[in-house]
């Protein structure tokens, strides 16, 4: 099956880059340099902090990598790892399990995120990409037993600092589902 096309910003040609913000033209020169950009959000009154790819899906045909409940600038630099594995030949498959992003001998789990979750937690993603849906992973980290959130026995914070972004965000409940989504806005 064929990969569909990017719409981003650097991909449309019908659009005009000195119309574009400041916001999006940092983004495309981040990825005309690097490959990608690692956005870090401030959790404010949610349970923690995210971080999340831009440019994964244009440079590497890769789905955009998540995580929760880190702070942003460790999260940012844990997102970076995983990009440059994929980069190096390591691509994500969905429900996946990697050895080669944390060390200590701690795995992470890789899961897709549901479109309705993508307004709320990724709007630079997709005010860049100019539309969703964009295949949207979430990284999971293990508490210090290796458990993951939806674990038995898994520890407070590693369960309430992440969400479960797989779960449609209608069938879901919390701090996370009530979020109000990000401002989206149009590129004409």
């Amino acid at each position: 099956m064929a990969l569909p096309d990017c719409s981003c910003l650097l991909c449309d040609t019908t659009g005009d880059e000195s119309s574009w913000d400041a916001r999006d033209t940092r983004i495309a020169a981040n990825l005309r340099g690097y490959g990608w950009q690692v956005s870090g959000v401030a959790g404010g009154a949610l349970p923690g902090d995210w971080s999340y790819s831009i440019g994964l899906w244009h440079t590497l045909r890769s789905p955009e990598v998540s995580i929760f409940g880190i702070p942003s600038q460790t999260g940012m630099r844990i997102v970076n790892v995983l990009a440059h594995a994929i980069r190096d030949g390591h691509p994500l498959a969905p429900n996946q399990r990697r050895d080669d992003v944390l060390g200590g001998g701690f795995s992470v789990a890789i899961r897709p995120v549901h479109p309705s979750w993508y307004l709320s937690f990724f709007g630079a993603g997709v005010d860049f990409y100019q539309r969703p849906p964009l295949p949207v992973t979430q990284m999971f980290w293990p508490d210090k037993q290796g458990r993951f959130p939806w674990d038995d026995g898994v520890e407070e914070t590693c369960h309430t600092t992440q969400p479960l972004l797989w779960i449609p965000r209608e069938e879901s409940t919390g701090p996370w589902a009530e979020a109000e989504p990000t401002r989206h806005r149009s590129h004409v």
